[in-house]
């Protein structure tokens, strides 16, 4: 499948072949790609709650007003952004092998961890800020995950999280993480239903300015 055919066939699911179960080999292919996706600072701040066992997917589909995609699914991803991946402790873990490496030297590992904390400060002095950055980043993870699941035979669909604080207790959830979105993924039940209306290119692309 080339990457304009895999794009193509991405829709998002209704309904799931309840029977479908997936492996923790299938979910280590599709993270293997989703790792790639690019982050601030390369900093990498999705963290993903994966849900397969029956009466815990029930519960968070009972959380999430009991869309029944939730119960036919193969399992149900909560995907989360790491408030903790803005701090020093989390920035070494990812730049202190690329020093001893010698993929970076000393003065760039230094200047570099001090850009981070400059970032990082700007963002906890406005924290519409921290949240946009959140979800920005795990955004661009969560759509490569899908991609990552349609590349292997997997169909997904982007829901919204409900019941923050319920799903938070029930699954043990640290103060940390920030449920952004969750994905439901197995296989579909039917042939997928025609893509909804998409904007011509011209409505929504500009170039040098607005006019």
């Amino acid at each position: 499948m080339t990457f304009e055919e895999l794009v193509k066939s991405r829709h998002s699911a209704v309904n799931f072949i309840e029977s479908e179960k997936m492996t923790d080999d299938d979910f280590k292919k599709i993270f293997e790609l989703t790792k790639l996706a690019p982050s601030a600072y390369n900093l990498q701040f999705a963290d993903y709650l994966v849900i397969t066992d029956v009466d815990k997917k029930e519960r968070i589909k009972e959380l999430a007003h009991n869309q029944y995609k939730i119960h036919t699914a193969s399992a149900v991803v909560i995907v989360m952004g790491n408030k903790n991946s803005f701090e020093d402790f989390e920035a070494e873990k990812i730049y202190s092998p690329m020093k001893m490496l010698k993929m970076m030297d000393e003065l760039e590992y230094e200047m570099t961890m001090n850009q981070i904390k400059g970032y990082r400060e700007g963002l906890k002095a406005n924290g519409s800020a921290l949240d946009m950055e959140l979800a920005r980043n795990v955004g661009l993870h969560a759509m490569l995950f899908m991609l990552s699941a349609k590349h292997y035979g997997f169909d997904t669909c982007p829901m919204h999280v409900h019941n923050v604080d319920e799903l938070r207790k029930e699954f043990s959830i640290p103060d940390h993480l920030v449920p952004i979105l969750m994905i439901t993924i197995g296989k579909s039940v039917d042939k997928m239903r025609p893509r909804g209306y998409r904007k011509p290119v011209g409505e929504f692309v500009n170039f040098n300015g607005y006019k």
